[in-house]
């Protein structure tokens, strides 16, 4: 398939997740447009232009050049145009990634502590990620994901520690240490993505999808890492290691599997785009609260 037959099926793929607009919607979107000119000549280094230019391809107003796009990025919701990507980042690519290994790799053992702790004392704090009777009307929005036939709601478990901007009571309750580390990066975090703990069962796997927009970058610390397991974004595959971070865009095709007869335990948070100005990042929020 060509680059120009993918971005044709991305774009149909992104209309099912348009907002229909009523007559008053788009004099409110001309307002809106004009007032992003306006920004656009106060704050000219803000780079409002790319948020301009992304709410146009999100409307279906522009189209962009596919020469400039990449066929492995196609975020099932949003796509940030002109936003630097690639599949794995180091640590070292920007101060927040380093920022965040230091913290989470530092209070690693801290975290796998307190998760063996509650495996042991409350087996039934993790809940399953997908029920493959109804998780396409859940969770369409969010990816793209096409679960395989043999997957049960066993396959993939969590438990939910910050989700909407804040810590949820379970967290607090059964975490209290894990929540202490990650409040130190609630500033990088982006409002709209969730930190989980993610547990991945012996035998299953995930197949390619993507995920909701490319305005994050995913980040994992390993915490009970068997052999056998694997973790392909765009055509490069690693692995986990226990006690390590691992960064990644999650809006370029994922795929990972658990070969082992052992269970794989991460935990998984998403940072708001280091590019992304604090312009961008007040009015994407905006956009983001009338999705």
């Amino acid at each position: 398939m060509t680059n120009l037959q993918e971005y044709r099926e991305y774009k149909v793929s992104l209309q099912r997740h348009r907002v229909v607009l009523s007559k008053s919607d788009k004099v409110k979107i001309k307002i809106f447009f004009l007032l992003l000119k306006f920004l656009i000549f106060l704050f000219p280094k803000g780079n409002i232009h790319r948020f301009e230019k992304s709410v146009k391809f999100y409307l279906g107003l522009i189209d962009i050049n596919i020469d400039d796009w990449n066929p492995q990025q196609k975020p099932a919701l949003f796509l940030y145009l002109d936003l630097p990507s690639k599949p794995w980042y180091e640590p070292d690519d920007y101060d927040v990634f380093r920022i965040t290994k230091n913290i989470l790799e530092e209070g690693a053992k801290d975290i796998k502590s307190e998760f063996l702790i509650n495996l042991h004392n409350k087996s039934n704090f993790l809940i399953p990620v997908f029920d493959p009777s109804d998780y396409r009307s859940m969770y369409g929005d969010i990816t793209d994901i096409e679960l395989p036939t043999s997957y049960t709601k066993d396959d993939w478990l969590l438990i939910t520690l910050w989700t909407d901007g804040k810590f949820t009571q379970e967290a607090e309750c059964l975490f209290p240490k894990t929540v202490n580390i990650l409040s130190k990066l609630e500033s990088y975090m982006d409002p709209f993505e969730e930190a989980v703990i993610f547990v991945l069962k012996p035998g299953a796997f995930l197949p390619p999808h993507h995920d909701g927009a490319n305005t994050y970058i995913g980040c994992h610390l390993g915490l009970i890492i068997p052999e056998n397991c694997g973790f392909r974004v765009g055509s490069e595959t690693r692995s986990w290691t226990e006690g390590k971070t691992l960064f990644f865009d999650q809006s370029i095709e994922h795929e990972v599997w658990n070969r082992s007869q052992k269970e794989r335990v991460v935990l998984s948070l998403q940072l708001r785009h280091p590019e992304l100005s604090k312009f961008e990042n007040f009015l994407y929020n905006l956009l983001r609260k009338s999705l």
